[in-house]
């Protein structure tokens, strides 16, 4: 075709692209991810604080299951636990956590885990894994 029809064929390509091109859309999506950011790094602040001051306890793994997701080529998991702390019958809890590298396991059913629990809120556990 030569220079002229390819010209007029990358003025069409960027036609479409700017046709679909949403800069709204774009930035309402990425102000969603970064609120979702911020949420987990304040949940991080907060386990790590709670590791600092929280109960120390056990818990048997009742159940796990992939949520798909990978932060880091860690996976995130659904762990189902039997929390046992002192001067408290064992209570069951469900919690999203990321699966560190090596930790397989010890997340199995069955398996016994290390834990910390939040006094005033005994449903917020933290596992230690490898300890």
């Amino acid at each position: 075709m030569g220079l002229f029809g390819d010209l007029r064929r990358l003025q069409r390509q960027a036609n479409e692209i700017g046709a679909n091109h949403d800069p709204g859309a774009q930035m309402r999506a990425g102000m969603q991810r970064m609120q979702q950011m911020q949420q987990s790094m304040q949940a991080q602040t907060e386990d790590l604080e709670l590791l600092r001051t929280g109960t120390p306890g056990a818990a048997t793994v009742i159940g796990v299951a992939d949520t798909g997701a990978r932060i880091n080529l860690q996976p995130m998991v659904r762990l189902d636990l039997l929390v046992e702390v002192d001067g408290r019958p064992p209570y069951p809890v469900s919690r999203e956590v990321l699966l560190p590298m090596g930790a397989g396991p010890q997340a199995g059913p069955g398996q016994r885990v290390a834990v910390v629990v939040d006094p005033a809120r005994p449903d917020r556990v933290v596992v230690r894994w490898g300890v």
